[in-house]
């Protein structure tokens, strides 16, 4: 599955009119607080698609979170002086899902460099790494 993370409600909700104007079946995984008067939410999709069509909703959700760092900066600015705070899922090897509290302005650092599969892969390796600890050096692994 492919996971994509938002912070406001319009780009969510553009995302999903395009996955439905493609025809990209989606689910509505996660909704969780990421700031006092914000909620997040994780759109899911398969990642069973051409490699072209991925690109296609990849760029789309780019374009959806230059949207959402406009939005969130905008309400940042009328909201001065507040702390924020988002959260990014992490699943464990159990099968359980946690939330980890991470700076919204880290996330969208993250996401300007690298993509959303990009980032969880980051964060499944570091989750790996606490939850089976290999103090072999990496040249022996």
């Amino acid at each position: 599955m492919l996971d994509f993370i938002f912070f406001h409600e319009i780009p969510v909700q553009k995302f999903q009119h395009f996955l439905d104007s493609e025809k990209i079946p989606y689910e509505n995984d996660t909704e969780f607080q990421a700031s006092v008067e914000e909620t997040g939410f994780t759109i899911s999709i398969s990642d069973e698609y051409d490699l072209k069509i991925i690109e296609k909703i990849e760029d789309y959700y780019d374009e959806m979170m230059d949207l959402n760092a406009e939005l969130i900066s905008e309400g940042e600015e009328e909201r001065e002086g507040e702390i924020e705070n988002a959260g990014i899922s992490v699943n464990l090897a159990d099968g359980s899902t946690v939330l980890a509290d991470v700076d919204p302005n880290l996330i969208y650092k993250l996401s300007e460099a690298l993509t959303p599969n990009e980032i969880l892969e980051l964060i499944n390796a570091i989750a790996s790494a606490v939850e089976n600890p290999d103090k072999r050096a990496l040249c022996k692994r």
